[in-house]
């Protein structure tokens, strides 16, 4: 197992090494994302072969997976905050893979969705220690760089659901994509254990001590809450993240609905603009903050402040343009401004909460995202596209999916609101005393 590092390792090896946690971890996520979002693809074709409403396919797609996520997240996250978080993150992806799989032989409705309230537990464990893990690999000055290679695992693992799932879904059907998306986990959940390594908290920071000792629940979130720029980034996070949950539940039934496409063929935009675009703004707006915050210590909060704003106009363009071209442009950018807010927003969070919390932490920002904008997101898109269906027929779709660019602009909001408290909370988080 040459990837594990060994005593009295230069320098050197010590930064691929670590580079490489990274990567796997990417991976890792990549899957996460692979799995959670392949159903949305599948979306149209499980509508008619099950016999589902829009309403009932948006509680499908959302709140069977985002309810019982955010439940199990935050006691996950507690448990990576106080023990192995390697072994947390191994039996994390282990069990979400093998109950994606599942999926494909689920026999109704119910099942599927009882299912799909499985893979959500199992996904929860997954994010939250994986980035406590990677901050405690990476100072401060690396962080957002990190971290936004590590999240770019959201647009490359729903690239790869949209494609495979598309693919597959024509040639063999959806239960198939199910089955083909789910197993690669177990394989790389073997190789997770054999050679990543436990990171020794708080070390690249200077706050071993800080971190000798994990607080009662009662104090920790005391602490955690106290950090007014992390609940309000946290909120301003929501807000973000859910255009993107709706459109990527949304779009490819619009698109076949509407465009007349087929699976295969929203499949493959849907991946390439996804991908490429979440990609590149993922991992491009991460290293940008890096180099900004040399200089503007609040630009880790200005930077997606401005690209969730800036998402707003292209979302109505993408739902209510009949120019296919425009739209598959703006596609592009919708996504690339549409990830930008994670690696910043996510280095803000380890920047300004305790060092014990950092899971924790992390944990409930995505438990928040995931009961507001994931689980009432495209179920709240379904029922106004059911209501209006009738005055519009597939159109409705198109003017409901259009009323997320309002959340763009709320979250744009928040995050200008917790840019005033970032440095004070930063400051604290430096005081030794302060833990």
């Amino acid at each position: 197992m040459a990837a594990i590092p060994l005593e009295g390792e230069t320098s050197r090896q010590k930064d691929l090494y670590r580079w490489y946690v990274v990567g796997l971890l990417l991976l890792i996520y990549s899957l996460n994302n692979l799995d959670r979002s392949v159903i949305n693809i599948l979306a149209q074709a499980i509508k008619t072969d099950l016999g589902l409403s829009d309403t009932q396919l948006g509680l499908l797609t959302g709140a069977s997976f985002a309810v019982f996520y955010s439940i199990m997240g935050l006691p996950i996250a507690r448990l990576a905050d106080r023990t192995h978080r390697v072994n947390v993150v191994t039996a994390s992806l282990a069990a979400w893979s093998v109950l994606t799989a599942a999926c494909g032989v689920a026999a109704n409705y119910v099942s599927l969705f009882l299912i799909r309230v499985g893979v959500g537990v199992g996904e929860a464990g997954g994010t939250p220690p994986s980035q406590s893990i990677i901050a405690d690999y990476f100072p401060h000055a690396q962080r957002s760089t990190a971290i936004a290679l590590f999240n770019a695992g959201v647009p490359l693992g729903t690239f790869l659901g949209f494609l495979i799932g598309g693919v597959v879904n024509d040639w063999l059907g959806w239960r198939w994509a199910f089955v083909i998306a789910g197993l690669p986990g177990v394989l790389i959940a073997v190789v997770l254990k054999l050679t990543v390594r436990e990171p020794v908290r708080g070390q690249v920071d200077g706050l071993e001590k800080a971190a000798e000792r994990t607080p009662p629940m009662g104090q920790t979130l005391k602490r955690l809450f106290a950090r007014r720029s992390y609940i309000r980034v946290v909120v301003a996070a929501s807000f973000a993240i859910g255009v993107m949950f709706v459109c990527n539940a949304w779009l490819p039934p619009l698109f076949i609905r509407v465009h007349a496409m087929s699976a295969a063929e929203v499949g493959g935009w849907m991946a390439l603009t996804t991908g490429l675009g979440g990609f590149a703004g993922s991992l491009g707006f991460g290293w940008l903050a890096d180099r900004l915050k040399r200089r503007y210590p609040r630009a880790e909060v200005w930077l997606p402040a401005l690209t969730t704003a800036l998402t707003a106009p292209f979302v109505l363009i993408v739902t209510l343009s009949d120019d296919m071209a425009l739209v598959l442009v703006s596609m592009f950018f919708l996504f690339t401004l549409g990830y930008a807010w994670i690696g910043p927003t996510s280095s803000t969070i380890h920047r300004v909460v305790p060092v014990r919390t950092r899971a924790l932490a992390i944990g409930f920002m995505l438990a928040l995202s995931n009961v507001t904008a994931n689980a009432f997101g495209p179920p709240l898109i379904g029922l106004v596209s059911d209501t209006l269906q009738p005055r519009l027929g597939d159109d409705a779709l198109r003017y409901a999916l259009a009323c997320a660019a309002l959340s763009s602009l709320i979250g744009a909001a928040i995050y200008l609101w917790a840019a005033r408290y970032l440095l004070q909370d930063a400051r604290t988080n430096e005081d030794p005393d302060a833990h």
